[in-house]
């Protein structure tokens, strides 16, 4: 900011643009640019103030020689004195390398942006199913875990007194018994363990002919069963988890094995395309779910009363299917109208792009 009286004669000027004026000089001798506009600049008494603007001024002697300077010159009324303003104005060449520069920094804060989000985002979903799974271990032990021990506990007391009574033969009963229990919690915590571990593991996409693998599965299963496993549908090559797909057939394959209640029975496996998805069905003609056990059948341990394969089954098997959909994003639900009617038909949905 510069001010000068009529004759353009420095009176004061403040700020580091205009540290080239000097006071008590004539501004021509510091902006020579000025040269030529004093008609213009008289002009401006004698009409509204201004300003007059004259841009790209390159000084001669400022501290910064390559330094482009705006000037705008009004005359003001009241304090009979001229005040020019001094703005630094850059090359046009300097402003678009400037504004390209903005823009990339711009562009890589977005994608670190987006980036650390997504990370968030993965983080909180992890978090999400570790809180969970700690729920789910804690009612296991709380829960399914007590009832074996409370059992081994009581037949140690009665194998205690029957020893002392001088009774055998209650002894050994109790000492079967109680091998018994020893087994079936050894069968929980292994599957526990294999549900703890399920989808911890870093699989790698590959493709895979899934007719292929689904087909090997139920000639694995025939050989073990009078059941008849049947194959149809749509099963496409696709890039995939192989390992995680095949807990998911498996465990649903054994499942309807396990729990078919005659010697004769159908089960049948399809698949068809459901756009971002394959769909996968396991339906079989056993006796069916009942409705209050749709969901309990997805949780540990949990199985519908079927003593015929209490002893060998851990009750884990859903719940790894479960879980395995869960860390991949697919999804999994049951048809059954037991016991109106006889049959269960589990329904898959498996992504075809999974992010590993």
């Amino acid at each position: 900011m510069v001010w000068t009286d009529r004759d353009l004669v420095v009176c004061r000027c403040f700020g580091p643009l205009v540290d080239f004026v000097a006071v008590g000089r004539p501004l021509a001798e510091s902006v020579i640019a000025l040269i030529g506009f004093e008609p213009e600049i008289a002009a401006l008494r004698a009409g509204d103030g201004g300003p007059l603007t004259i841009p790209n001024v390159i000084l001669d002697g400022h501290a910064e020689p390559s330094l482009r300077l705006s000037l705008d010159i009004y005359w003001v009324d009241n304090a009979q004195r001229h005040l020019m303003l001094v703005r630094s104005v850059r090359d046009v060449s300097a402003l678009e390398s400037e504004l390209r520069t903005q823009m990339r920094l711009r562009v890589i804060a977005e994608a670190e942006l987006v980036e650390k989000s997504e990370a968030i985002q993965r983080a909180n979903q992890e978090l999400a199913l570790i809180n969970r799974d700690l729920e789910e271990f804690a009612y296991v032990i709380s829960h399914d875990l007590k009832a074996p021990l409370r059992a081994l506990r009581y037949d140690a007391d009665d194998a205690d007194r029957a020893l002392a009574a001088g009774d055998v033969t209650t002894v050994g009963t109790k000492l079967v018994a109680m091998r018994g229990y020893q087994a079936r919690m050894r069968t929980m915590l292994d599957g526990l363990f294999e549900y703890a571990r399920a989808g911890r593991k870093i699989d790698t996409l590959e493709e895979i002919d899934t007719r292929t693998l689904v087909e090997s599965l139920a000639q694995g299963f025939a050989a073990t069963t009078s059941l008849s496993i049947e194959v149809e549908g749509c099963w496409p090559r696709m890039t995939t988890l192989g390992p995680p797909l095949e807990l998911v057939l498996r465990n649903l394959i054994d499942n309807a094995i396990k729990h078919h209640d005659l010697p004769r029975g159908r089960i049948l496996i399809s698949a068809r395309d459901a756009g971002d998805d394959l769909e996968i069905t396991v339906a079989d003609d056993g006796p069916g779910i009942p409705d209050d056990h749709h969901t309990a059948v997805f949780l540990p341990f949990r199985t519908v009363n079927d003593a015929r394969n209490a002893e060998d089954s851990s009750g884990m098997g859903l719940a790894l299917v479960r879980r395995t959909l869960d860390r991949i994003g697919g999804s999994i639900w049951l048809r059954s109208d037991a016991p109106h009617r006889r049959g269960t038909t589990f329904h898959v949905r498996w992504p075809r792009t999974i992010s590993v």
